[in-house]
């Protein structure tokens, strides 16, 4: 049985229609990078002070002169 051979009430003219409409167009989506670099710049942010970490050879020299110097007191 088709659509067409159902019965129907007689369309009212003032009653609401249910059909779906565009509202509003949406606006385009913002260009977002591949890959961002949020995570890679968190990662140079040290404490609250949001002060930027030394580099890496900078931390190793430090670290590597604490333990010769804990190895001075120890030994």
């Amino acid at each position: 049985m088709s659509h067409s051979d159902t019965d129907r009430p007689d369309a009212d003219e003032t009653a609401p229609s249910r059909a779906l409409t565009v509202i509003e167009t949406p606006q385009p989506a913002a260009c977002v990078p591949a890959r961002p670099l949020a995570t890679f710049l968190v990662q140079l942010i040290d404490g609250p002070a949001g002060s930027l970490r030394p580099s890496r050879l900078r931390r190793s020299r430090e670290a590597s002169e604490r333990y010769a110097a804990g190895a001075r007191r120890l030994g």
